[in-house]
């Protein structure tokens, strides 16, 4: 599922002035992530996580909703954000390729708290770039994968958060 959800991007990223493909893409984007979180909500509710899966649903659907109610009322330009996300998101992406080296619980901890955090930042980045959004429905199909992929990256962070807490 991974390998289509990468697919489908880069064949967006291709097809950005066709539309009526973005949305067909967006689609299958959308089942491919499914698919995967799926898989990863499996393994939680496997070993009996159920209620640890439900409070970092409910956790990211709050934070969700308090970040994007202050990046869509604030006078504050969120734009200047754009740059030190870029760079926490490479960092993130170093240190969870040095994490599979890594088995230390506060390592994976600290890593956690920090996507959290990131993912937090781009969420009201990306919410308030909609807000100031014009153009056609090509921009709105990669607004939605950003905000998408902001959500979900989010609900990973605090779900692996509190999965190490809870196990």
């Amino acid at each position: 599922s991974i390998v289509g959800s990468i697919g489908c991007l880069i064949a967006l990223y291709f097809t950005r002035t066709k539309p009526a493909v973005n949305l067909g893409l967006f689609y299958a984007f959308s089942v491919f992530e499914g698919m995967a979180l799926g898989l990863i909500l499996e393994g939680y509710f496997g070993r009996g996580m159920g209620a640890v899966v439900r409070t970092a649903a409910f956790t990211t659907g709050g934070l969700v909703v308090l970040l994007g109610a202050y990046a869509w009322t604030t006078k504050r330009d969120l734009s200047g954000m754009a740059n030190y996300l870029f760079a926490g998101l490479l960092a993130v992406i170093v240190a969870g390729l040095v994490g599979f080296f890594v088995q230390s619980t506060l390592f994976h901890i600290i890593l956690s708290a920090v996507t959290a955090v990131l993912f937090s930042g781009w969420v009201m980045y990306d919410l308030q770039r909609l807000k100031q959004a014009q153009g056609d429905q090509s921009t709105a199909i990669w607004l939605a994968v950003a905000i998408y992929l902001d959500v979900f990256n989010l609900f990973l962070a605090i779900l692996r958060l509190f999965g190490l807490f809870g196990s």
